[in-house]
């Protein structure tokens, strides 16, 4: 079961997307219910908000199994890719999923322009960024 949730994981990460930037989708996918239940325009603030987060990548994601049990998880697309460089992270990204699981510290998912997934835990503080999604309760 594991297994076939981290393939759902990954193939919905690896979904391309169109060049245009008005149909670039920022998607919430809540983990427990397995579908998408929200999707919003990527626009500039949230764009920026999104790249915050990721160069603030600051460790490896240390578990073997990254998929959550609970929780929700957001898709950022950036096309054209961004250039992050940081301790720990120097490298194209083309996408990002943010992890948000119940009870635990959130991470984040990169998707480079090889397609190569790379887990990573961020610093930065996320309520802003869940905030423009609506989804700071």
């Amino acid at each position: 079961m594991r297994k076939i949730f981290f393939l759902l994981l990954l193939t919905w990460g690896a979904l391309t997307f169109t060049v245009s930037a008005q149909s670039l989708q920022i998607e919430v996918f809540d983990v427990t219910q397995s579908k998408v239940i929200k999707s919003i325009p990527l626009d500039e603030k949230s764009r920026s908000e999104a790249l915050k987060l990721v160069k603030s990548a600051d460790a490896l994601y240390p578990k073997l199994n990254p998929t959550p049990k609970t929780g929700f998880m957001v898709k950022v697309p950036f096309e054209p890719a961004e250039e992050v460089d940081t301790n720990v992270l120097k490298q194209s990204v083309k996408q990002v999923i943010f992890i948000f699981p119940e009870g635990e510290k959130p991470y984040l998912l990169i998707f480079n322009e090889k397609e190569q997934p790379m887990f990573y835990y961020f610093s930065e503080d996320f309520a802003p960024f869940l905030d423009i999604l609506g989804m700071n309760n």
